[in-house]
């Protein structure tokens, strides 16, 4: 049986992260109407292709003044990141067919890392979906307002917004009520934040990972 306690506190969680994406969302959107990119292309592709770190990447490179074929290669390799986030949503994910396809559009960093940070294997599902639909809204509501922003501000570096990666990683970790967890998701928050300044956009979070990925490998050698 769940706990009320306990699903309060999971949605309040997921809540936080969503709130830190929906922060980074502002800059996408922010960053890619400074690129030249049209409103509703910036807020379809926050629909559809739903990753940060590609989608800023992305903009990254064009902005930079790099070919297009360039930005979208470095976009697409970023993302074979998911590959691996779906062999480990796959041990909580539902058994049938269609609800499995369609709970692959809500797998990212945040939504397997919140999961897999759960202390009962009972509970994974309901994080997962918690955290991926939370995401799912908070993406391109962010990218919404930062292409609004971006009528006003300018320049979007002035914002500072992409230090919001590390607030994913500490919503996690004030989310995770397994103490095994907690060196890893610290270490997860100290390498974005310290990346933050010196890597591209979107590169941050990935680098974060390490450290949650830690918890994922103590976990297997457990079971």
């Amino acid at each position: 049986m769940r706990s009320p306690k306990r699903t309060v506190r999971l949605r309040a969680s997921a809540i936080a992260i969503a709130s830190a994406v929906l922060v980074v969302g502002v800059a996408y959107g922010s960053a890619a109407l400074a690129a030249g990119f049209p409103p509703w292309l910036v807020i379809l592709a926050a629909i559809l292709v739903l990753s940060a770190s590609s989608e800023l990447l992305f903009v990254g490179v064009i902005a930079a003044g790099g070919l297009p074929w360039v930005a979208v290669a470095a976009a697409l390799l970023v993302n074979l990141r998911n590959i691996v986030y779906g062999f480990s949503a796959s041990s909580f994910l539902p058994a049938p067919r269609i609800a499995r396809y369609l709970s692959a559009h809500l797998v990212n960093d945040e939504s397997v890392a919140f999961a897999l940070a759960q202390p009962r294997s009972g509970q994974r599902l309901l994080a997962f979906r918690v955290a991926g639909v939370a995401i799912l809204i908070a993406w391109p509501l962010g990218a919404a307002i930062g292409v609004l922003v971006g009528y006003v501000v300018p320049d979007p570096a002035r914002l500072g917004l992409d230090a919001a990666f590390p607030a994913i990683f500490l919503a996690i970790l004030l989310g995770s009520v397994k103490r095994s967890t907690v060196g890893p998701a610290v270490a997860g928050a100290t390498i974005a934040l310290a990346a933050t300044p010196f890597v591209a956009a979107g590169l941050a979070p990935i680098l974060g990972l390490a450290g949650l990925l830690t918890a994922v490998r103590k976990r297997g050698h457990r079971a």
